[in-house]
């Protein structure tokens, strides 16, 4: 357990993004939130909406928050949302914001989850002056609420993944050819590894066009995520340097398998970052058959190392928006009944899980996703389902329950090594027209062991040692590195299925 947490369960919601919930409900909600045994909130600090001009900040209702928190015994998370770019930057700092490999900068753009302007990815961090606006409004973030009594801790890069069309801008690709100098060493090198004969220098070295097998694609494509996460440590560190008695929290999508070589979602690099990790996980989105939010868990777990981790968007209401329930059954998830929180909650403590937070406390009253996901009614009133919220926190942080949130699963049978670089080649081969096959492989194979009752772990290369028996997926494109641990490991009597 991370000493910064006092709650023997951080149970609660996501609150404030701005403008829901309404002004004049702040004081009511909060009031009814601590009654019924809430004890943390997570807001959206968003970039967009508080530096209203160069250098101006307007900080009021995000201070009211914090006010309202510490009056009604709840602590907040602050997730700095800095993809949320002030309009102000658009016209003036055109040479700060992504650009696609078009040459097409990045729009302000409504978010679907607040209505509101300035989104999504945020500025290029590979700029000078991207770094500079955002480090100065995450310096003045710190600044303004360090020691505050209802402050717990930051949320950095809400859900760890990033758009596959960004960035190709000149500073990016300067910092790809850096990357592949320490890498390569030598042009001579890159020309040969790359099978481009006649690059004269390495500023003729560019991004691949198109993403196919070739080693150009598969340099490309982990340069990405290297930079993301080198990104996300630099944020963490301007809020560490400035307040490091507060916790460094994070939260992913769960989506290591689907989404590590073309969007960054990787648990295992997210968690290195954080004191704290989790995941957003919402049944009326990914089905709920068991085995999908298990296999959710344990992948987050398996990325926070050891560290305390928890569901950090665990759904409490329905879903409507279309797109993402068309053709599924009503009762999949998306009609949320209060035995439906009761089974998510209590299998997200099971599967490690030590802190439960909504996504929404209430339902947003405009934009795409109005009516969605929150326990309490669009007007704030209680619900059954919300009620089944209160039992299950007044629950969990009972004296009673002590021992038990203080537990933590064992290790599985056996374990699934995950493999970036077959993640990787099977993806840029399903690129010219075949399947993508891995995270299917490695799901059926998840599957296979929890139908059977046995418990698998998933499991990184780099924690192979900690594991007896060892099931390997798709066993191609693996790096001699790689294959180099796994004989090691074998001869020292480690167990290799495949």
């Amino acid at each position: 357990m991370n000493s910064k947490i006092s709650m023997q369960l951080p149970y609660g919601a996501v609150y404030f993004r701005k403008s829901n919930p309404p002004r004049e409900d702040w004081e009511r909600d909060y009031a009814q939130a601590s009654r019924d045994g809430y004890n943390i909130f997570r807001h959206w600090f968003m970039w967009g909406t508080i530096e209203t001009a160069p250098g101006i900040y307007d900080w009021e209702e995000y201070d009211r928050q914090l006010e309202l928190g510490e009056k009604y015994g709840i602590q907040a998370i602050i997730a700095e949302m800095t993809t949320s770019v002030p309009e102000w930057v658009f016209t003036r700092y055109p040479e700060a914001l992504c650009e696609n490999a078009r040459g097409e900068k990045s729009k302000s753009e409504m978010s679907v989850s607040c209505a509101v302007g300035g989104f999504y990815e945020g500025l290029c961090l590979d700029t000078p002056i991207g770094r500079e606006l955002t480090g100065s409004f995450l310096e003045a973030l710190a600044k303004r609420y360090k020691g505050h009594p209802a402050l717990l801790g930051y949320d950095v890069w809400n859900e760890c993944n990033y758009s596959h069309e960004y960035c190709y801008c000149e500073d990016t690709k300067s910092m790809f050819r850096i990357w592949l100098h320490e890498k390569y060493k030598t042009l001579d090198a890159l020309k040969a590894a790359w099978h481009r004969y006649s690059l004269v220098s390495w500023e003729d070295v560019q991004p691949p066009p198109v993403l196919a097998l070739y080693t150009e694609c598969n340099d490309w494509l982990l340069f990405r995520k290297e930079n993301a996460y080198r990104h996300m440590k630099w944020k963490a560190d301007i809020l560490r340097n400035i307040d490091p008695d507060c916790l460094m929290t994070a939260h992913g999508t769960a989506q290591s398998l689907e989404n590590m070589a073309l969007g960054g979602s990787d648990e295992w690099l997210a968690g290195e970052n954080v004191e704290v990790y989790g995941l957003t996980f919402v049944q009326s989105r990914k089905g709920n058959e068991a085995y999908k939010q298990w296999s959710a868990l344990d992948l987050t777990r398996s990325g926070a190392r050891g560290k305390r981790f928890w569901h950090a968007e665990s759904q409490g209401g329905p879903l409507w928006y279309q797109p993402q329930v068309t053709g599924r059954p009503r009762e999949d998830g998306r009609i949320t009944e209060p035995e439906d929180i009761r089974q998510w909650n209590l299998t997200s403590l099971a599967g490690g899980a030590r802190g439960i937070l909504c996504p929404r406390w209430r339902p947003l009253l405009d934009g795409p996703l109005f009516g969605a996901f929150g326990a309490y009614g669009m007007d704030g009133a209680p619900t059954p389902r919300s009620e089944m919220t209160a039992v299950l926190a007044k629950w969990a942080n009972a004296s009673e329950q002590q021992e038990l949130m203080a537990a933590s699963p064992v290790q599985g049978e056996i374990g699934i090594l995950i493999l970036p670089e077959t993640q990787r080649g099977t993806f840029l081969l399903s690129r010219f027209g075949s399947e993508d096959s891995y995270a299917a492989a490695v799901t059926g194979a998840y599957r296979g062991f929890f139908d059977l009752g046995y418990q698998p772990d998933f499991v990184h290369i780099d924690d192979l040692e900690r594991y007896q028996k060892v099931y390997l997926p798709i066993p191609v494109m693996l790096d001699k590195l790689t294959a180099e641990k796994i004989a090691a490991w074998i001869l020292k009597g480690g167990i290799l299925f495949s």
